[in-house]
């Protein structure tokens, strides 16, 4: 396969995709999933961001999480997330209690009226992404590439 703008095949090398081409791949598919993401949380007045906190905290469970262990989890700003948690706050999907051993720490939670709302809104999304994405790639082929995004978003630095 010559360097070209030409979409690899299954016999291609790596050394055969230069990096500018798995630059824009990468870019490109971020966007096409990023769009049909945030066209499917529409339903729910929600953005990609404000789903994906929401996300993150109900996998806290009942423990709660921290501002500063979202933002990180987030690899977001700290003051980003205060603003994102303090408007979905006052929706009425988050809520923040005290710590149990530090009165000064705040724990995020999903409120416990939003919780089935969150089941609903994950099997909506999920559904529109099915649509989407398994007429062109195998579940394998999806579970790959999730496993290999998981493992480079452990490569902060």
């Amino acid at each position: 396969m010559t360097k070209s703008s030409t979409h690899p095949t299954a016999a291609s090398t790596l050394a055969a995709i230069t990096t500018y081409q798995s630059g824009v791949a990468q870019a490109t598919a971020f966007r096409i999933v990023k769009k049909h993401t945030a066209f499917a949380l529409r339903a729910y007045n929600l953005t990609c961001m404000q789903w994906f906190t929401i996300g993150t905290v109900r996998d806290s469970k009942d423990e709660g999480m921290r501002i500063t262990d979202l933002a990180k989890a987030l690899d977001t700003t700290l003051a980003y997330m205060t603003t994102t948690v303090n408007l979905l706050e006052s929706r009425g999907i988050l809520i923040k209690k005290a710590h149990t051993n530090d009165a000064r720490t705040r724990l995020v939670l999903v409120a416990p009226s939003y919780r089935e709302e969150c089941i609903e809104i994950e099997a909506h999304v999920r559904e529109h992404l099915r649509e989407l994405l398994y007429d062109n790639i195998t579940s394998d082929e999806l579970m790959s590439y999730i496993q290999v995004l998981y493992k480079i978003s452990t490569l902060k630095g």
